[in-house]
């Protein structure tokens, strides 16, 4: 049975390119695409490798990125009227784009986060990075590092609480920051750069705890996209990468996901960089952001609690993770009991989506 696509919505908005493309809209939920301008004027490590992304990096080995990206994504919102004074943006991690919080298929609507939010009133912009999705992909990949993200990601929530981002909709008073893995490192970065002057009033990191340096997540199958996908990817920098093999991104149990899910997965595959897994390290500076911060992981993350005994112990982790954030108005560490590293993607993701809506209307409140 093929794979069913659900509502084609477009847009139109005069501040932003806007773009046609099949994206999920469940009965609650009222969707849009757009492509919003952002310019990025940052310092990169000339050394795309470096494992915290040029934060400690001395002068002589940074570069400066002055460029203008169209960015991607998909703003969703109850159909019924209630206040939208706060606003989630949404961050995927590596490989993945906007579709991991709403995968464009009825068969997995459970799965759709977006759809979740939605239906208890709460509205939400996820986006496709620079270099991924119908984001701008630069020519070289060297450019997409974490500071390229942070600064989009940065730039984004300070634009939603201060433009339309499309028509009827107002500016946000408040702009809570979730992310996926890579995403939850990107929402990092930017909270040790930024400090006090985030514009995000919480941050919801998922499936990210401490990395130090020189240790690595082990993702099966990490290679070139353009040996990967030639068809697909043949002309990109070689330094785009991507992944072959999905598995250790869901528990080691296959009946606690649908094996159609994989398949879903691999099909809707894109890109990231050689830059991504070595500025992973950016988890372990520590931070002087205020903002409320919650980490959630799966209990049967394999890269960081399966075979160890490391999630057992909910309290000694948060306590260990709290230290990088000593000047957040609240932290703590939830473990979500049976879900994986993707844990939107599982059978368990209501669990996962139940704590995210609740972080979120906690957060507003404080």
């Amino acid at each position: 049975m093929p794979f069913t696509l659900r509502n084609s919505i477009c847009a139109f908005a005069v501040l932003f390119h806007i773009s046609c493309i099949s994206v999920a809209s469940g009965q609650s939920c009222d969707c849009s695409s757009a492509i919003v301008p952002v310019h990025v004027d940052v310092l990169l490590p000339k050394d795309p490798t470096d494992p915290f992304g040029g934060l400690k990096s001395n002068a002589s080995s940074l570069r400066r990125l002055n460029e203008t990206y169209d960015v991607f994504g998909v703003y969703c919102q109850p159909k019924t009227a209630q206040s939208t004074d706060v606003v989630q943006l949404l961050v995927h991690g590596f490989t993945y784009t906007n579709q991991y919080w709403s995968p464009a298929t009825e068969e997995f609507r459970n799965q759709s986060y977006t759809d979740f939010a939605c239906d208890r009133g709460l509205p939400s912009f996820a986006i496709d990075l620079v270099g991924v999705g119908l984001s701008s992909r630069p020519t070289n990949a060297s450019d997409v590092q974490y500071a390229t993200h942070s600064a989009v990601v940065t730039q984004l929530a300070r634009h939603l609480k201060t433009a339309s981002i499309l028509p009827g909709v107002e500016p946000f008073k408040k702009v809570i920051g979730i992310g996926h893995s890579a995403g939850s490192v990107t929402l990092i970065f930017g909270a040790v750069a930024e400090a006090d002057q985030s514009p995000f009033d919480g941050l919801i990191l998922t499936g990210n705890l401490i990395i130090e340096p020189g240790t690595l997540l082990t993702i099966p199958g990490v290679t070139s996209a353009r040996n990967d996908t030639p068809l697909r990817w043949g002309a990109l920098d070689p330094d785009y990468t991507t992944t072959n093999n999905r598995s250790i991104l869901y528990p080691t149990d296959p009946t606690s996901f649908s094996p159609r899910m994989l398949i879903f997965d691999a099909f809707t595959k894109d890109v990231g960089t050689v830059a991504t897994f070595p500025g992973l390290s950016v988890s372990s500076l520590t931070t002087n952001y205020t903002g409320p911060v919650t980490k959630v992981v799966g209990s049967k993350d394999q890269g960081f609690c399966t075979g160890t005994d490391r999630c057992d112990d909910v309290a000694a982790l948060t306590a260990t993770e709290r230290v990088l954030w000593p000047e957040a108005k609240s932290f703590q560490v939830i473990v979500a009991p049976g879900s994986g590293h993707c844990m939107n993607l599982d059978f368990l993701a209501k669990g996962p989506f139940n704590t995210f809506v609740n972080l979120v209307n906690q957060f507003v409140a404080l």
